[in-house]
């Protein structure tokens, strides 16, 4: 496919005729988005503080590697006016960027 500002050629599609009753005869999910890519980690270590009571520290990593998922192209292709400007155009993202979470908890 393509990149996140023409995802996929308008050109390629042409509008059905006014008034005939059809929307066109394009299969089913023929049109795919972007794959989506996203590890995500986390570390734990537990101390023990006395008999009863241990301490917990988290740390959790979201999209650790920070790869750019790409969200669904804009599929709406023609509009009455006649091609849309912004048909195959990725607008934003599916996943945040990296996000690093701490935590510190008391078990007892």
């Amino acid at each position: 496919m393509g990149s996140p500002t023409q995802w996929f050629n308008p050109a390629a599609f042409l509008q059905p005729p006014p008034n005939s009753g059809f929307y066109g005869n394009l299969g089913r999910d023929t049109l795919n988005g972007p794959g989506l890519f996203d590890w995500d980690f986390s570390a734990i270590k537990d101390t023990r503080l006395s008999e009863r009571t241990s301490l917990q520290f988290r740390a959790e990593f979201f999209n650790i590697i920070n790869h750019t998922n790409f969200n669904t192209p804009n599929l709406i292709t023609f509009t009455p006016a006649g091609v849309s400007p912004t048909a195959g155009v990725i607008n934003n993202t599916a996943t945040t960027s990296r996000q690093v979470q701490f935590a510190l908890k008391l078990l007892w």
